[in-house]
């Protein structure tokens, strides 16, 4: 196996790969809109190029990562997908080199940051993270995808967010996921529940209004099902309750204000305030 340690800066190094490769895979929570644009400039025409993020709402309110920067690649037509649990920074290229690294695709991440990671050259084991990552990317309980509509709603929320409230640094990583993040809660959005009602509108909002009702953070379907005369009182004309539930449930996780964390466990992502 070829391997070389890489600290940074490693913009150099990192766009050398992006350059010469066709196909490229982007495995990371963080990406900033200047970065996006460094990427996008230096892939070739044709390259086959996809992006796997953490599309949280708090990550955008607090400038973690740009909505701007996953309209971009929608734009030039490269798939985004959101795993709301996802912490590795892991650039794939083409089936034999990748880098793996403590570094985000931001000006940090790449730059100013002290960062350390690894560049492998061999296509054995690069072939074996690409197969990981990809079977990750058809589990469709776990992962979504990003549309500019689902970006178009979350700037929506954004935008009502009070200019007392508006906020804007990159946390470190240590603060951003602690060891303990389920009783930290850091990672939850807190500019206001109103932001996100007095946008949703129809289920999408019914469904979120009755979760919040939810007194834990975490909850099961069954704890849903138990508003289900509610359900039915708002929407009569709905013979397939349980089911339009369940649906709402994964658009909720499509714009970042739920997780599902496994074995039928989903996770709110914002704070009661």
């Amino acid at each position: 196996m070829s391997y070389q340690i890489i600290t940074n800066p490693t913009t150099d190094v990192f766009l050398n790969q992006v350059r010469n490769s066709h196909e490229q895979l982007f495995v990371c929570p963080f990406i900033k809109a200047n970065i996006a644009k460094l990427i996008l400039d230096n892939i070739s025409a044709k390259a086959k190029t996809s992006v796997l993020t953490s599309y949280k709402l708090t990550n955008f309110y607090r400038g973690s990562s740009d909505l701007t920067a996953l309209k971009s690649f929608i734009q030039k037509s490269v798939p985004v997908r959101n795993l709301p649990g996802l912490h590795a920074k892991t650039y794939i290229f083409d089936s034999d080199r990748a880098i793996i690294t403590s570094g985000n695709l931001t000006l940090g991440g790449l730059q100013n940051n002290y960062e350390c990671g690894v560049l492998i050259d061999d296509a054995r084991a690069v072939g074996k993270l690409k197969s990981d990552f990809l079977t990750i990317l058809k589990d469709k309980e776990r992962v979504s995808i990003v549309t500019e509509e689902i970006i178009s709603i979350t700037e929506g929320i954004l935008a009502k967010v009070p200019k007392d409230k508006k906020v804007k640094f990159e946390k470190s990583e240590k603060e951003l996921f602690p060891q303990k993040v389920y009783e930290l809660e850091d990672d939850l959005y807190d500019a206001g529940v109103e932001t996100i009602t007095n946008t949703l509108s129809g289920w999408r909002l019914d469904v979120f209004n009755l979760i919040s009702k939810i007194p834990l953070n975490l909850f099961k379907l069954d704890d849903v099902y138990v508003f289900i005369k509610q359900f039915q009182e708002l929407h009569p004309e709905n013979r397939h309750v349980k089911a339009k539930i369940r649906q709402q449930l994964q658009e909720l996780r499509d714009l970042g204000l739920i997780e599902f964390t496994g074995k039928g466990v989903y996770r709110k992502l914002w704070k009661n305030i």
